[in-house]
Protein backbone atom coordinates (compact mmCIF):
# COMPACT_ATOMS: atom_id res chain seq x y z
CA UNK A 1 0.00 0.00 0.00
CA UNK A 2 1.26 3.17 -0.80
CA UNK A 3 1.71 6.18 1.57
CA UNK A 4 -1.22 7.87 -0.37
CA UNK A 5 -3.74 5.11 -0.41
CA UNK A 6 -5.41 5.74 3.27
CA UNK A 7 -7.90 3.45 3.60
CA UNK A 8 -6.13 1.47 6.96
CA UNK A 9 -4.16 4.25 7.69
CA UNK A 10 -4.66 5.80 11.19
CA UNK A 11 -6.32 9.29 11.09
CA UNK A 12 -2.52 10.77 12.90
CA UNK A 13 -0.90 9.48 9.75
CA UNK A 14 -3.06 10.58 7.22
CA UNK A 15 -2.29 14.45 8.24
CA UNK A 16 0.31 15.49 6.14
CA UNK A 17 2.21 12.55 3.86
CA UNK A 18 5.43 13.34 1.98
CA UNK A 19 4.03 14.13 -1.35
CA UNK A 20 1.77 16.47 0.13
CA UNK A 21 4.65 18.46 2.00
CA UNK A 22 6.95 18.42 -1.09
CA UNK A 23 4.46 19.08 -3.47
CA UNK A 24 3.43 22.06 -1.07
CA UNK A 25 6.55 23.34 -0.58
CA UNK A 26 8.72 22.44 -3.70
CA UNK A 27 6.35 22.23 -6.69
CA UNK A 28 7.62 19.45 -7.91
CA UNK A 29 11.28 20.47 -7.04
CA UNK A 30 10.51 23.98 -8.77
CA UNK A 31 10.82 26.19 -5.98
CA UNK A 32 14.22 24.38 -5.00
CA UNK A 33 15.28 25.21 -8.47
CA UNK A 34 14.49 28.79 -8.31
CA UNK A 35 15.97 28.97 -4.83
CA UNK A 36 19.28 27.87 -6.29
CA UNK A 37 19.20 29.81 -9.11
CA UNK A 38 17.70 33.19 -7.31
CA UNK A 39 19.82 32.66 -4.29
CA UNK A 40 16.51 33.16 -2.56
CA UNK A 41 16.69 32.75 1.11
CA UNK A 42 13.51 30.21 1.49
CA UNK A 43 11.69 28.70 4.47
CA UNK A 44 11.92 24.94 4.73
CA UNK A 45 8.79 23.93 3.27
CA UNK A 46 7.20 27.34 3.17
CA UNK A 47 7.79 28.01 -1.10
CA UNK A 48 7.75 31.70 0.05
CA UNK A 49 9.77 34.07 -2.25
CA UNK A 50 12.86 36.31 -1.22
CA UNK A 51 15.09 38.96 -2.26
CA UNK A 52 18.10 37.22 -2.96
CA UNK A 53 19.68 38.04 0.31
CA UNK A 54 20.43 36.71 3.92
CA UNK A 55 17.60 36.27 6.09
CA UNK A 56 17.60 37.49 9.77
CA UNK A 57 17.14 33.35 10.76
CA UNK A 58 20.04 33.11 8.51
CA UNK A 59 22.62 36.01 10.05
CA UNK A 60 21.87 34.65 13.36
CA UNK A 61 22.58 30.86 12.90
CA UNK A 62 26.10 31.60 11.46
CA UNK A 63 27.04 33.65 14.14
CA UNK A 64 26.58 30.46 16.11
CA UNK A 65 29.95 28.26 16.57
CA UNK A 66 27.96 25.19 16.43
CA UNK A 67 26.64 25.98 12.59
CA UNK A 68 30.27 27.80 11.58
CA UNK A 69 31.97 24.50 12.60
CA UNK A 70 29.00 22.77 10.35
CA UNK A 71 29.07 25.45 7.70
CA UNK A 72 32.91 24.80 7.44
CA UNK A 73 32.37 20.73 6.96
CA UNK A 74 30.12 21.04 4.53
CA UNK A 75 32.71 23.16 2.62
CA UNK A 76 35.86 21.63 3.64
CA UNK A 77 34.47 18.16 3.57
CA UNK A 78 30.97 16.58 2.24
CA UNK A 79 29.05 16.93 5.56
CA UNK A 80 29.15 14.97 8.33
CA UNK A 81 27.96 11.70 10.17
CA UNK A 82 26.76 12.62 13.56
CA UNK A 83 29.64 11.16 15.14
CA UNK A 84 31.65 13.32 12.98
CA UNK A 85 29.57 16.20 13.84
CA UNK A 86 30.32 15.59 17.97
CA UNK A 87 34.01 15.19 16.98
CA UNK A 88 34.17 18.74 15.67
CA UNK A 89 32.01 20.28 18.04
CA UNK A 90 34.22 18.98 20.98
CA UNK A 91 37.06 20.48 19.23
CA UNK A 92 35.74 23.86 18.12
CA UNK A 93 36.42 25.61 15.61
CA UNK A 94 40.06 26.54 15.43
CA UNK A 95 41.34 23.32 16.13
CA UNK A 96 38.61 21.89 13.83
CA UNK A 97 40.31 23.92 11.39
CA UNK A 98 43.80 22.72 12.74
CA UNK A 99 43.06 18.84 12.17
CA UNK A 100 40.99 19.88 9.02
CA UNK A 101 43.86 22.18 6.83
CA UNK A 102 46.81 19.16 8.48
CA UNK A 103 45.43 15.98 7.02
CA UNK A 104 48.46 14.09 7.18
CA UNK A 105 48.61 13.32 10.69
CA UNK A 106 45.36 12.10 10.28
CA UNK A 107 45.37 8.25 9.69
CA UNK A 108 43.25 7.54 6.85
CA UNK A 109 43.90 3.61 5.95
CA UNK A 110 39.59 2.82 6.39
CA UNK A 111 38.86 4.73 3.83
CA UNK A 112 41.42 3.32 1.93
CA UNK A 113 40.65 -0.06 2.51
CA UNK A 114 36.95 0.57 2.05
CA UNK A 115 37.76 1.90 -1.30
CA UNK A 116 39.95 -1.00 -2.31
CA UNK A 117 36.95 -3.37 -2.33
CA UNK A 118 35.19 -1.57 -4.89
CA UNK A 119 36.48 -3.36 -8.31
CA UNK A 120 38.07 -0.88 -10.93
CA UNK A 121 38.71 -2.49 -14.50
CA UNK A 122 37.81 -1.92 -17.87
CA UNK A 123 34.60 -3.79 -18.01
CA UNK A 124 33.57 -1.72 -14.80
CA UNK A 125 34.12 1.87 -15.30
CA UNK A 126 31.27 3.26 -13.91
CA UNK A 127 32.73 2.00 -10.67
CA UNK A 128 35.51 4.55 -10.73
CA UNK A 129 32.59 6.59 -9.74
CA UNK A 130 32.18 4.30 -6.51
CA UNK A 131 35.19 3.97 -5.51
CA UNK A 132 35.81 7.65 -5.39
CA UNK A 133 32.40 8.15 -3.71
CA UNK A 134 33.46 5.66 -0.58
CA UNK A 135 36.40 7.32 -0.14
CA UNK A 136 34.27 10.77 0.00
CA UNK A 137 32.14 8.93 2.45
CA UNK A 138 34.40 7.14 4.92
CA UNK A 139 37.90 9.82 4.73
CA UNK A 140 39.05 10.68 7.75
CA UNK A 141 40.55 13.54 5.69
CA UNK A 142 37.66 15.62 4.26
CA UNK A 143 39.52 18.56 3.02
CA UNK A 144 42.26 16.71 0.92
CA UNK A 145 39.07 14.87 -0.63
CA UNK A 146 37.60 17.95 -1.30
CA UNK A 147 40.47 19.32 -2.67
CA UNK A 148 41.31 16.35 -4.83
CA UNK A 149 37.59 17.16 -6.60
CA UNK A 150 38.52 20.90 -6.76
CA UNK A 151 41.83 19.99 -9.10
CA UNK A 152 39.53 17.47 -10.57
CA UNK A 153 36.43 19.80 -11.75
CA UNK A 154 39.39 22.38 -12.48
CA UNK A 155 42.44 20.60 -14.29
CA UNK A 156 40.04 18.31 -16.02
CA UNK A 157 40.59 15.02 -18.04
CA UNK A 158 37.81 12.60 -19.41
CA UNK A 159 37.72 8.87 -19.84
CA UNK A 160 35.70 8.71 -22.78
CA UNK A 161 38.95 10.46 -23.72
CA UNK A 162 41.75 9.30 -22.20
CA UNK A 163 40.20 5.49 -22.52
CA UNK A 164 42.43 3.82 -19.94
CA UNK A 165 40.83 3.66 -16.35
CA UNK A 166 44.27 3.09 -14.92
CA UNK A 167 45.54 6.58 -15.83
CA UNK A 168 42.06 7.90 -14.77
CA UNK A 169 42.96 6.82 -11.71
CA UNK A 170 46.54 7.70 -11.66
CA UNK A 171 45.59 11.07 -12.13
CA UNK A 172 43.52 10.89 -8.91
CA UNK A 173 45.87 9.82 -6.91
CA UNK A 174 48.24 12.67 -8.43
CA UNK A 175 45.50 15.21 -7.51
CA UNK A 176 45.25 14.16 -3.86
CA UNK A 177 48.85 13.74 -3.05
CA UNK A 178 49.34 17.22 -3.84
CA UNK A 179 46.22 18.63 -3.41
CA UNK A 180 47.74 21.19 -1.05
CA UNK A 181 50.77 21.91 -2.99
CA UNK A 182 52.04 24.98 -4.43
CA UNK A 183 49.83 26.19 -7.62
CA UNK A 184 53.58 26.09 -9.85
CA UNK A 185 53.64 21.98 -8.50
CA UNK A 186 50.09 21.38 -9.59
CA UNK A 187 50.23 22.62 -13.19
CA UNK A 188 53.90 21.13 -13.51
CA UNK A 189 53.01 17.97 -12.29
CA UNK A 190 49.86 17.74 -14.42
CA UNK A 191 51.49 18.73 -17.12
CA UNK A 192 53.48 15.43 -17.44
CA UNK A 193 50.15 13.49 -15.91
CA UNK A 194 49.76 10.90 -19.01
CA UNK A 195 45.96 10.95 -18.73
CA UNK A 196 46.38 14.78 -19.32
CA UNK A 197 48.67 14.27 -22.18
CA UNK A 198 46.61 11.92 -23.99
CA UNK A 199 43.24 14.62 -23.40
CA UNK A 200 44.90 17.27 -24.64
CA UNK A 201 46.87 16.23 -27.11
CA UNK A 202 50.59 16.41 -25.60
CA UNK A 203 51.33 12.74 -26.49
CA UNK A 204 52.20 13.06 -30.30
CA UNK A 205 53.12 16.45 -30.55
CA UNK A 206 56.00 17.29 -32.82
CA UNK A 207 57.94 20.19 -33.84
CA UNK A 208 57.06 20.07 -37.48
CA UNK A 209 53.15 20.13 -36.35
CA UNK A 210 52.85 21.79 -32.96
CA UNK A 211 49.39 20.70 -31.30
CA UNK A 212 47.94 24.21 -29.69
CA UNK A 213 45.30 21.73 -27.10
CA UNK A 214 47.36 22.17 -23.79
CA UNK A 215 48.86 25.41 -24.52
CA UNK A 216 45.35 27.21 -24.96
CA UNK A 217 43.81 25.59 -22.29
CA UNK A 218 46.42 25.77 -19.79
CA UNK A 219 45.88 29.28 -20.36
CA UNK A 220 42.25 30.25 -20.86
CA UNK A 221 40.73 27.07 -18.45
CA UNK A 222 43.89 26.31 -15.94
CA UNK A 223 45.75 29.49 -14.90
CA UNK A 224 44.79 32.74 -16.45
CA UNK A 225 41.74 32.81 -17.76
CA UNK A 226 40.72 34.73 -21.16
CA UNK A 227 42.49 38.18 -22.13
CA UNK A 228 45.78 37.25 -20.85
CA UNK A 229 47.42 35.93 -23.31
CA UNK A 230 47.88 36.58 -27.50
CA UNK A 231 47.43 33.54 -30.16
CA UNK A 232 51.25 34.22 -30.51
CA UNK A 233 51.67 32.85 -27.20
CA UNK A 234 49.36 29.89 -27.26
CA UNK A 235 51.91 29.46 -30.80
CA UNK A 236 55.10 29.45 -29.14
CA UNK A 237 54.15 27.58 -26.00
CA UNK A 238 53.28 24.80 -27.43
CA UNK A 239 55.89 24.63 -29.30
CA UNK A 240 57.56 23.43 -25.85
CA UNK A 241 55.40 20.85 -25.04
CA UNK A 242 56.64 19.49 -27.98
CA UNK A 243 58.61 15.79 -28.05
CA UNK A 244 56.18 13.55 -25.67
CA UNK A 245 54.75 10.05 -26.01
CA UNK A 246 52.39 8.35 -24.04
CA UNK A 247 53.11 4.49 -25.61
CA UNK A 248 49.71 2.53 -26.22
CA UNK A 249 49.33 -0.97 -26.08
CA UNK A 250 46.35 -3.08 -26.98
CA UNK A 251 42.75 -1.32 -28.72
CA UNK A 252 39.12 -0.37 -28.44
CA UNK A 253 38.22 -1.40 -24.47
CA UNK A 254 41.34 -3.24 -24.19
CA UNK A 255 43.62 -0.01 -24.57
CA UNK A 256 46.28 1.10 -22.26
CA UNK A 257 49.28 3.09 -22.07
CA UNK A 258 52.67 3.21 -20.68
CA UNK A 259 54.93 5.88 -18.83
CA UNK A 260 55.30 8.86 -21.17
CA UNK A 261 58.39 9.00 -23.06
CA UNK A 262 60.50 12.00 -24.23
CA UNK A 263 61.76 11.55 -28.02
CA UNK A 264 64.40 14.96 -27.95
CA UNK A 265 64.02 14.29 -32.24
CA UNK A 266 60.61 15.78 -32.16
CA UNK A 267 61.12 18.54 -29.54
CA UNK A 268 60.80 22.02 -31.02
CA UNK A 269 64.89 22.95 -29.55
CA UNK A 270 64.44 26.61 -30.63
CA UNK A 271 64.04 29.96 -28.88
CA UNK A 272 60.69 30.67 -28.26
CA UNK A 273 59.00 34.26 -27.08
CA UNK A 274 56.37 33.70 -24.32
CA UNK A 275 54.47 35.80 -22.47
CA UNK A 276 57.27 38.65 -23.10
CA UNK A 277 60.39 36.74 -22.56
CA UNK A 278 62.18 34.33 -24.85
CA UNK A 279 64.80 31.16 -24.69
CA UNK A 280 64.69 27.51 -25.29
CA UNK A 281 61.63 26.90 -22.98
CA UNK A 282 60.82 23.55 -21.78
CA UNK A 283 56.76 22.94 -20.41
CA UNK A 284 58.63 23.82 -16.71
CA UNK A 285 59.85 27.07 -17.92
CA UNK A 286 56.59 28.00 -19.23
CA UNK A 287 54.95 27.13 -15.72
CA UNK A 288 57.34 29.30 -14.22
CA UNK A 289 56.39 32.18 -16.44
CA UNK A 290 52.87 31.91 -16.46
CA UNK A 291 52.52 31.76 -12.41
CA UNK A 292 54.73 34.80 -12.02
CA UNK A 293 52.02 37.28 -13.83
CA UNK A 294 49.48 38.97 -11.97
CA UNK A 295 46.33 37.26 -13.65
CA UNK A 296 47.65 34.09 -12.71
CA UNK A 297 47.25 34.59 -8.69
CA UNK A 298 43.66 36.48 -9.12
CA UNK A 299 42.85 33.39 -11.18
CA UNK A 300 43.95 30.57 -8.80
CA UNK A 301 42.78 32.53 -5.63
CA UNK A 302 39.13 33.60 -7.15
CA UNK A 303 38.51 29.72 -8.26
CA UNK A 304 39.76 28.37 -4.81
CA UNK A 305 36.94 31.23 -2.97
CA UNK A 306 34.14 30.81 -5.53
CA UNK A 307 34.60 27.04 -4.21
CA UNK A 308 34.76 27.15 -0.61
CA UNK A 309 33.29 30.39 0.00
CA UNK A 310 30.74 32.23 -2.41
CA UNK A 311 31.17 33.19 -5.79
CA UNK A 312 31.41 36.36 -8.02
CA UNK A 313 33.73 38.31 -4.97
CA UNK A 314 35.10 42.07 -6.15
CA UNK A 315 38.73 42.43 -6.54
CA UNK A 316 38.88 43.89 -2.54
CA UNK A 317 37.51 40.71 -1.25
CA UNK A 318 39.77 38.57 -3.03
CA UNK A 319 42.98 40.69 -2.22
CA UNK A 320 43.86 39.59 1.42
CA UNK A 321 43.96 35.95 0.01
CA UNK A 322 45.99 37.03 -3.06
CA UNK A 323 48.58 38.60 -0.67
CA UNK A 324 48.37 35.13 1.51
CA UNK A 325 48.89 33.18 -2.22
CA UNK A 326 51.98 35.45 -3.19
CA UNK A 327 53.68 35.78 0.44
CA UNK A 328 53.81 31.92 0.98
CA UNK A 329 55.12 31.41 -2.47
CA UNK A 330 51.68 30.40 -4.14
CA UNK A 331 51.10 27.84 -1.70
CA UNK A 332 47.81 26.50 -1.95
CA UNK A 333 47.01 24.80 1.30
CA UNK A 334 48.20 28.56 2.69
CA UNK A 335 45.71 29.99 0.41
CA UNK A 336 42.95 27.72 1.52
CA UNK A 337 43.46 27.87 5.47
CA UNK A 338 43.41 31.53 5.55
CA UNK A 339 39.92 31.17 3.41
CA UNK A 340 38.28 28.54 6.45
CA UNK A 341 39.62 31.05 9.11
CA UNK A 342 38.23 34.35 7.79
CA UNK A 343 35.35 36.37 8.32
CA UNK A 344 34.14 35.85 5.07
CA UNK A 345 34.04 32.02 4.91
CA UNK A 346 31.71 32.76 8.14
CA UNK A 347 29.73 35.51 6.69
CA UNK A 348 25.73 35.52 5.59
CA UNK A 349 26.63 36.30 2.19
CA UNK A 350 28.94 32.63 3.18
CA UNK A 351 25.85 30.53 4.65
CA UNK A 352 24.19 28.41 2.39
CA UNK A 353 25.39 30.11 -0.91
CA UNK A 354 26.78 27.56 -2.54
CA UNK A 355 25.30 24.47 -4.72
CA UNK A 356 25.78 21.12 -3.48
CA UNK A 357 26.80 19.30 -6.56
CA UNK A 358 25.22 15.70 -6.91
CA UNK A 359 27.78 13.79 -5.85
CA UNK A 360 28.82 16.09 -2.61
CA UNK A 361 24.46 15.74 -2.16
CA UNK A 362 24.47 11.66 -2.26
CA UNK A 363 27.93 12.05 -0.03
CA UNK A 364 26.02 13.71 2.16
CA UNK A 365 23.01 11.82 2.10
CA UNK A 366 25.09 8.16 2.98
CA UNK A 367 26.37 10.23 5.87
CA UNK A 368 23.83 11.74 7.31
CA UNK A 369 21.72 8.09 7.75
CA UNK A 370 25.06 6.42 8.39
CA UNK A 371 25.32 4.05 5.73
CA UNK A 372 28.85 5.18 4.62
CA UNK A 373 30.42 2.22 5.34
CA UNK A 374 28.02 0.50 3.05
CA UNK A 375 28.62 3.15 0.49
CA UNK A 376 29.31 0.83 -2.37
CA UNK A 377 26.17 -1.32 -2.06
CA UNK A 378 23.68 2.05 -2.00
CA UNK A 379 25.39 2.91 -5.27
CA UNK A 380 25.95 -0.16 -6.94
CA UNK A 381 21.93 -0.52 -6.14
CA UNK A 382 21.01 2.85 -7.46
CA UNK A 383 22.65 1.80 -10.95
CA UNK A 384 20.92 -1.48 -10.55
CA UNK A 385 17.60 0.42 -10.53
CA UNK A 386 18.08 3.23 -12.85
CA UNK A 387 19.26 5.88 -10.74
CA UNK A 388 22.68 6.40 -12.83
CA UNK A 389 25.18 9.12 -12.14
CA UNK A 390 24.47 10.68 -15.37
CA UNK A 391 20.28 10.92 -14.24
CA UNK A 392 21.17 13.07 -11.42
CA UNK A 393 23.95 15.45 -13.23
CA UNK A 394 27.32 14.24 -12.55
CA UNK A 395 30.10 11.20 -13.63
CA UNK A 396 32.76 11.48 -11.66
CA UNK A 397 35.67 11.19 -14.65
CA UNK A 398 34.09 12.40 -16.57
CA UNK A 399 32.91 16.33 -16.95
CA UNK A 400 31.24 17.34 -19.77
CA UNK A 401 33.86 18.99 -21.57
CA UNK A 402 37.49 20.64 -20.76
CA UNK A 403 36.29 23.40 -19.08
CA UNK A 404 34.59 21.28 -16.41
CA UNK A 405 31.13 21.17 -14.84
CA UNK A 406 29.35 24.47 -14.80
CA UNK A 407 28.11 23.86 -10.74
CA UNK A 408 25.79 26.27 -9.16
CA UNK A 409 21.92 26.41 -10.30
CA UNK A 410 22.89 24.42 -13.49
CA UNK A 411 22.85 21.53 -10.78
CA UNK A 412 19.14 21.91 -10.37
CA UNK A 413 16.43 21.10 -12.90
CA UNK A 414 13.73 19.00 -12.21
CA UNK A 415 15.13 15.99 -14.16
CA UNK A 416 17.71 16.05 -11.77
CA UNK A 417 15.69 17.52 -8.77
CA UNK A 418 13.71 13.92 -9.11
CA UNK A 419 16.89 11.99 -8.73
CA UNK A 420 18.00 13.35 -5.97
CA UNK A 421 14.66 12.96 -4.30
CA UNK A 422 15.20 9.50 -5.22
CA UNK A 423 17.93 9.01 -4.27
CA UNK A 424 17.20 10.00 -0.76
CA UNK A 425 14.26 8.05 -0.69
CA UNK A 426 16.66 4.98 -1.34
CA UNK A 427 18.98 5.90 1.17
CA UNK A 428 16.30 6.20 3.82
CA UNK A 429 14.77 2.76 3.07
CA UNK A 430 11.45 4.10 1.19
CA UNK A 431 11.67 1.85 -1.49
CA UNK A 432 12.00 -2.22 -0.59
CA UNK A 433 15.39 -2.34 -2.24
CA UNK A 434 17.07 0.46 0.18
CA UNK A 435 15.58 -1.56 3.08
CA UNK A 436 16.78 -4.39 2.40
CA UNK A 437 20.35 -2.36 2.78
CA UNK A 438 20.54 -3.31 5.90
CA UNK A 439 17.39 -4.33 8.63
CA UNK A 440 17.15 -0.92 9.78
CA UNK A 441 18.33 2.19 7.22
CA UNK A 442 17.83 4.42 9.25
CA UNK A 443 19.57 4.93 12.95
CA UNK A 444 17.96 1.89 14.76
CA UNK A 445 18.10 3.46 17.95
CA UNK A 446 15.98 5.87 17.43
CA UNK A 447 12.83 3.74 16.17
CA UNK A 448 11.71 3.40 19.58
CA UNK A 449 11.84 7.61 19.88
CA UNK A 450 9.28 10.30 19.64
CA UNK A 451 9.56 13.07 16.87
CA UNK A 452 10.83 15.74 19.10
CA UNK A 453 13.54 13.20 20.26
CA UNK A 454 14.33 12.44 15.73
CA UNK A 455 14.40 15.47 14.96
CA UNK A 456 17.06 16.75 18.22
CA UNK A 457 19.18 13.83 16.78
CA UNK A 458 18.86 14.92 12.91
CA UNK A 459 18.34 18.50 12.78
CA UNK A 460 21.43 19.44 14.45
CA UNK A 461 24.04 18.08 11.93
CA UNK A 462 21.88 17.53 8.89
CA UNK A 463 20.21 21.51 8.92
CA UNK A 464 21.99 23.46 11.70
CA UNK A 465 18.89 23.38 13.53
CA UNK A 466 17.95 26.40 11.75
CA UNK A 467 14.80 26.33 10.82
CA UNK A 468 11.92 28.34 11.45
CA UNK A 469 8.96 27.63 13.99
CA UNK A 470 6.76 26.89 11.47
CA UNK A 471 8.95 24.51 8.90
CA UNK A 472 9.70 22.88 12.03
CA UNK A 473 6.13 22.52 13.04
CA UNK A 474 5.54 21.05 9.68
CA UNK A 475 7.85 18.03 10.53
CA UNK A 476 6.62 17.56 13.53
CA UNK A 477 2.72 17.71 12.20
CA UNK A 478 3.72 15.34 9.53
CA UNK A 479 5.30 12.83 11.88
CA UNK A 480 2.13 12.97 14.20
CA UNK A 481 2.90 15.71 17.37
CA UNK A 482 6.19 16.20 19.30
CA UNK A 483 5.60 12.91 21.43
CA UNK A 484 4.41 10.73 18.63
CA UNK A 485 6.23 7.40 19.27
CA UNK A 486 7.62 6.83 15.71
CA UNK A 487 7.92 3.39 14.10
CA UNK A 488 10.51 2.46 11.65
CA UNK A 489 8.60 3.67 8.29
CA UNK A 490 7.27 6.99 9.84
CA UNK A 491 11.07 7.75 11.07
CA UNK A 492 12.41 7.08 7.59
CA UNK A 493 10.28 9.03 5.89
CA UNK A 494 10.51 12.10 8.50
CA UNK A 495 14.14 11.91 7.69
CA UNK A 496 13.64 11.54 3.48
CA UNK A 497 11.88 15.14 4.39
CA UNK A 498 14.82 16.53 6.28
CA UNK A 499 17.12 15.38 3.39
CA UNK A 500 14.68 16.15 0.77
CA UNK A 501 14.95 19.95 1.99
CA UNK A 502 15.69 23.15 0.38
CA UNK A 503 18.55 23.54 2.29
CA UNK A 504 20.41 20.23 2.22
CA UNK A 505 21.05 20.96 -1.43
CA UNK A 506 22.67 23.96 -0.32
CA UNK A 507 26.41 23.75 1.01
Amino acid sequence: MSEESSAATPVWKRQTTRRAVLGGSMAAASVAVAYAALGDKLDLFGGGGGDATTTAQDTDAISRESVRINHLLRRAGFGVTRDEYDHYQALGLDRAIDELVNYTTVDDSAAEKLAAQVPVDLQNRQNLSVWWMVRMANTRRPLQEKMTLFWHGLLTSQLSVVKDPALMLRQNEFFRSNAMATFPEVLKGVSADPAMMLYLNISGSQKSAPNENYARELMELFSLGVGNYSEQDVRQSARAFTGWVVPRTGTGQDVSYGDPVFRPERFDNGVKTFLGKSGNFRPDDIIDIIVEQPASARFIVNKLFSFFVYPDADDATLQPFIDVYLKSKKSIKATVEAMLRSDEMYSPRAYRAIVRSPVEYMVAAIKAVGLQESAAQVLGLAQRTGQTFTTIGQVLFEPPNVAGWPGGATWLNSATMFARLNFVNLVTGGSQAGRNLRGQAVQPDLNAGTTSQALDHYLPFVLDDNLSAEARQVLVDYAGGPDAQLDAERLRSLVYLVLASPQFHLA
